[in-house]
């Protein structure tokens, strides 16, 4: 089982506005960027996101895109649009929208 389909709606909800903020936080210290963490933070982001429960995901959703899209614009910034996890967070906002 995912770990994160074990987990309740609220410690959910928190474990992702806790990591999602971080990462926004962490890109804007750009020189101090290990850029090897990125990949498992995205990718736990999303699996956070798509394990609540439709109903709060779709009243998060505009914030979380919000968040979402200032961190695209932080990695377009300090890696350019070919890059893995620039496309990446840009797959996450395309999947989110649906």
């Amino acid at each position: 089982m995912d770990k994160f389909q074990s987990l309740s709606a609220n410690r959910l909800l928190f474990d992702l506005a806790a990591r999602l903020g971080s990462l926004e936080g962490y890109l804007y210290a750009e020189a101090k960027v290990e850029k090897s963490y990125l990949p498992n933070w995205l990718q736990n982001v999303e699996r956070e996101f798509d394990c609540l429960p439709a109903q709060l995901q779709n009243e998060i959703r505009p914030d979380y895109l919000e968040v979402l899209k200032k961190v695209q614009a932080l990695l377009r910034k300090l890696y350019g649009d070919s890059d893995a996890n620039t496309q990446k967070i840009t797959a996450i906002i395309s999947s989110a929208t649906k």
